[in-house]
């Protein structure tokens, strides 16, 4: 199954799903992908660290400032030891109960980024993958994953937890 949660940029997406996370393995699961953790310098959003949800470490991902032969992604850079590392981490973390890929956009969708190792995975999933997905980019992403059964979560929904958390937890 394929569940999506949507919502705006900064909006606590993340740190929503940390919570997720942590009820899931409370209740036993076997958590396994990443989380991107925005980091803030003088109220600005400079970059984002992978947190690996199996491992429990945080690795550089992307950052405003980078080489130009590394993959961009509007006025951000993916580092590539970062990236490369995602992609490894959602191939390993496939026959976990859930895998957390946070966040997938315009360059998966052109096929480069994490696209490669999506792929992969994709077809067909794994049992639970949980997607975040910006809203303005939602429709292109349940047009590209061709799967009627794809639950999507609007995250500025008050009930969003309790939805997600019964959906991924039905038997």
């Amino acid at each position: 199954m394929i569940s999506m949660l949507t919502g705006p940029v900064h909006s606590g997406k993340s740190t929503f799903l940390d919570d997720v996370v942590f009820e899931l393995r409370e209740g036993g699961w076997n958590v396994g992908g990443f989380l991107s953790e925005s980091i803030w310098e003088a109220a600005e959003c400079t970059g984002y660290d992978l947190v690996d949800l199996i491992e429990d470490k945080t690795y550089p991902y992307i950052r405003r400032k980078g080489e130009e032969t590394w993959q961009r992604t509007g006025s951000f850079f993916f580092i590539p030891e970062g990236l490369k590392k995602a992609q490894a981490i959602i191939r390993r973390d496939r026959q976990t109960d859930l895998l957390v890929v946070d966040e997938i956009g315009p360059l998966e969708l052109a096929g480069k980024g994490l696209w490669p190792a999506l792929k992969d995975i994709l077809f067909p999933p794994p049992t639970n993958l949980l997607l975040v997905v910006r809203d303005s980019l939602r429709d292109a992403w349940l047009q590209r994953l061709a799967s009627p059964n794809v639950d999507v979560f609007g995250f500025t929904r008050k009930d969003v937890f309790d939805r997600l958390m019964e959906t991924l937890t039905r038997v």
